[in-house]
């Protein structure tokens, strides 16, 4: 934190950041709001496509959590994008800052943050999931059941809600303000009401005087941060409108207005600590930890799916048996053995296997890309201190936000473009029956899908984590045997 003394604050981010952040901030109620609208009827339909009986199974049901989540996310950001972006300079200051908004953004910061974290541990857990199917596929089943698979995901979002809600809500709290306009609207001062604050401004000048009479200037962006920024963009990656100081030129007051705001709590004022820990709780347990838990289970993954696969290919590739010297085939337990070779079936196994794997893949990467920076970012506002959060993070929030609603409405598209069977019942459930005399849905593909319907078979990506294709040779009389655990 910065200190009361000759030293300058250190320079993270230049003018070039602010400029961003301005120009962005203009278009990013639009931009969020389309992603947020996309993405509510995206999430809906996985929702929708996941629950069909035909597509029940351990891992479609951490999907359809996490659909969950994402979809709760997108549906609660609309008023906040609506209200603070789009309409913000319409609305008249007492009601754009009113008690019920304040109440509002206080739920947003929050609940924003839970369902995130929960999302965050969800795909964890999914990583997890996959890394057992194929490093340890004899296990699988035993650690990863539907019932086992059940009693994670609501632990996850019970857990997520005990830890994370609590010290959300201790550190931010509601606070009056009279704010004094002139005649353009613009702000003059903002006189605080309520007590604690008014009672810690006076602390703050106080020791203005003091640092004044020992000819120790206190540093000036310390004392700006302290007094006027908004804590609802301390403890969330989203940011509401940020308090401005009081200019120096006197200017006539037309009207005074009654406006509330989030601020740091008493409890939060005093504590310096308690901030730094809400910044490596956020920073470190919610973004990097779960960012390198994912990270080394993708390399893991990636290579036993690799492993697992030269290991097929050689046991698959050795020679046919001999045939007996009167020219037939050798006979094992009364059978014909035939050359080993790999079916249709096999194969079209073996390329579902391949096509989840790289489509589960897909999902951890697109989350490493939006989580790792925000991760890293908390960790410096923790490290660096104030001057790094107002210089740098605040200005980076909007965009760290786009990014992280952008990662929550795609997975649809992921699912349809590398799962064959979401594809089909997607297909079934909302294509138009008109359309079947034009362009009718491949006959394969609809009696794969009613026999799965009907026998509740293990999904493509079932099969994917339940099942991958696995070799193993059995050593009587030589004969290599394809079998899938």
């Amino acid at each position: 934190m910065a200190s009361g003394n000759n030293e300058t604050a250190p320079l993270y981010c230049g003018s070039g950041m602010d400029n961003f952040h301005t120009s962005y901030k203009n278009m990013h109620g639009y931009v969020s709001l389309v992603v947020c609208i996309l993405g509510t009827i995206a999430n809906t339909l996985n929702i929708i496509v996941l629950t069909r009986r035909e597509m029940r199974s351990p891992t479609n049901a951490i999907l359809t959590g996490l659909a969950v989540a994402d979809l709760a996310v997108m549906l609660e950001y609309i008023p906040y994008t609506i209200h603070d972006y789009i309409l913000t300079d319409s609305l008249p200051r007492e009601e754009k800052l009113s008690y019920s908004w304040a109440c509002f953004i206080k739920f947003h910061s929050i609940f924003a943050q839970v369902l995130h974290t929960i999302s965050i541990w969800l795909t964890v857990t999914l990583a997890v999931w996959r890394y057992i199917a194929v490093g340890y596929p004899q296990k699988n089943r035993v650690w990863c059941g539907m019932r086992t698979t059940i009693i994670t995901i609501t632990t996850a979002y019970v857990v997520c809600i005990l830890v994370v809600s609590p010290s959300l809500y201790l550190i931010t709290a509601i606070t009056e303000y009279v704010d004094q306009l002139d005649a353009n609207g613009k702000v003059i001062n903002s006189i605080p009401m309520t007590q604690f604050v008014i009672d810690y401004r006076n602390e703050i000048m106080m020791s203005v005087r003091a640092a004044a009479l020992n000819a120790t200037p206190p540093n000036p962006l310390a004392l700006n941060e302290t007094l006027w920024l908004n804590v609802s963009s301390l403890v969330t990656s989203t940011t509401t409108t940020t308090i401005a100081p009081p200019v120096s030129t006197p200017s006539p007051v037309v009207r005074n207005v009654t406006v509330y705001r989030l601020y740091h709590s008493d409890l939060a004022l005093h504590n310096v600590s308690l901030q730094n820990a809400t910044f490596l709780i956020y920073g470190v347990v919610i973004k990097l930890i779960p960012c390198i838990a994912l990270t080394i289970l993708s390399v893991r993954l990636i290579l036993a799916l690799l492993e697992a696969k030269r290991r097929r290919k050689k046991l698959t590739s050795k020679p046919a048996p001999t045939a007996s010297s009167n020219g037939t085939k050798s006979v094992i337990n009364g059978k014909a053995a035939d050359r080993p070779r790999k079916n249709s079936k096999t194969l079209e196994k073996e390329k579902q296997t391949d096509r989840t794997t790289r489509m589960l893949l897909a999902v951890l990467l697109l989350f490493l890309i939006t989580e790792f920076p925000q991760g890293i970012m908390g960790l410096l506002n923790a490290l660096l201190g104030d001057a790094f959060l107002v210089q740098c993070y605040l200005r980076l929030s909007d965009l760290m936000d786009i990014l992280a609603l952008i990662n929550s409405s795609i997975n649809f598209i992921l699912y349809c473009s590398m799962s064959k069977q979401f594809r089909t019942t997607f297909t079934l459930l909302f294509r138009p029956k008109f359309l079947d005399k034009w362009l009718p849905v491949a006959q394969d593909e609809v009696a794969a899908a009613r026999a799965e319907r009907s026998a509740v078979a293990p999904t493509v990506l079932e099969k994917g984590i339940r099942k991958p294709q696995v070799v193993t040779a059995t050593t009587t009389t030589n004969i290599t045997q394809v079998t899938n655990l």
